[in-house]
């Protein structure tokens, strides 16, 4: 049986968030023709993935938790009709703080959302502000308090680090504000600057600065020692679980392994064919066809190196290596491994090999410098 996940993508928002470059919208005037599409959509690849057995539905966006419950219901049942979804299937619902409340909770979790994922991104009101979150601070302590009271056991919290105007110390205290929780998952970025967002706009015309370099390494690594202080392992560049309460549905991401996606703006990978919707709601709903791309055996690794390398298990030579390239490819690939280990950059293990945790900060570019020309 071969595996795959199912995500699919919510396009809508109450309000932008100035570091998103996500496909979202805050006119939800199309919602009624976008989620008749995608569930159009879902009905076509039936044929497509029927060999294909499904360990997790994720509900992403944009702002899926704005969405009634009777519509993410809809979705669920659809996508068991249709796919062969394992009984168990990790079910993942993107939500904001001022989205959740007990009785949200208690609908969602009686639909069959079984995972949470909490976008509250930090605990300090002016962080908020920059980065033009629609919760208070007040929200995210509140909501985690009421998650806790819920039936909910699986759920994830997202946190930023490298916010404008943020210091070591103010990352120790939004730390010290989540261990009073202690969630069973943890999503934590660094708050990267994306081209054509207001976050860009606003940096390039000097209204504000991110923290130095130096300093967002520092966070990096007080989050790295306060997580192993806190009984979380750190499996991943940006994601840390206590025991046994790792994603499924990113894990496998992150295997390089195929994945479904339906909705405006989604990926859908199948092994050597990747394709992708218009990222734009009304074509969308009309039924725009998808772009194509075929992978060469040499995208797939370099694709493989991208993922792999990010994770503690890291880069698996009879795993990961593609059985397409020849003797000739991975002779390169392990001289340019063999440099990188005595640079430091990487670390071998019985399997393969990784980049050990204190440079994962610099991971893009050590996985670049593997890459074959």
């Amino acid at each position: 049986m071969k595996y795959a996940t199912l995500y699919l993508h919510i396009p809508y928002c109450k309000q932008a968030c100035h570091y998103c470059d996500f496909h979202f919208s805050t006119v939800r005037s199309t919602e009624n023709e976008v989620v008749e599409r995608m569930l159009r959509e879902l009905a076509e690849g039936q044929s497509t993935w029927s060999e294909f057995e499904f360990s997790s539905l994720y509900f992403g966006g944009g702002t899926p938790s704005i969405l009634a419950p009777e519509l993410l219901e809809c979705f669920i049942n659809r996508a068991f009709a249709l796919y062969h979804l394992q009984e168990d299937a990790e079910i993942t619902l993107e939500a904001n703080p001022d989205d959740i409340t007990l009785e949200r909770l208690a609908q969602w979790h009686h639909i069959g959302i079984n995972r949470l994922s909490v976008g509250l991104q930090s605990f300090d009101n002016g962080e908020l502000n920059i980065i033009n979150r629609t919760h208070r601070a007040e929200h995210s302590q509140q909501c985690l308090q009421w998650i806790y009271e819920s039936p909910f056991e699986n759920y994830t919290v997202d946190l930023m680090y490298g916010i404008p105007g943020s210091t070591v110390e103010s990352w120790k205290e939004q730390l010290h504000t989540l261990a009073s929780f202690r969630p069973p998952h943890l999503s934590c970025y660094a708050l990267t600057v994306e081209k054509k967002t207001v976050l860009h706009h606003q940096v390039k015309s000097g209204e504000i600065s991110p923290p130095a370099d130096d300093i967002i390494v520092k966070q990096f690594e007080v989050l790295d020692q306060w997580a192993n202080d806190h009984g979380y392992t750190h499996y991943e560049l940006s994601n840390f679980a206590q025991p046994g309460m790792h994603s499924r549905h990113n894990s496998h991401y992150w295997t390089g392994a195929p994945y479904l996606g339906i909705g405006p703006g989604a990926h859908s990978f199948d092994g050597t064919r990747r394709w992708w919707n218009i990222s734009n709601n009304a074509l969308y709903a009309k039924g725009a066809n998808p772009t194509e791309e075929l992978l060469s055996p040499q995208d797939i690794l370099h694709e493989r190196l991208m993922v792999r390398l990010r994770t503690a298990v890291g880069f698996r030579w009879e795993d990961d290596f593609p059985t397409e390239l020849g003797r000739a490819e991975r002779f390169v690939l392990e001289q340019e491994v063999a440099r990188a280990v005595a640079q430091g950059e990487l670390v071998t293990k019985e399997t393969g090999f990784t980049i050990p945790t204190e440079r994962w900060m610099e991971s893009d570019r050590i996985i670049a410098q593997l890459f074959l020309d």
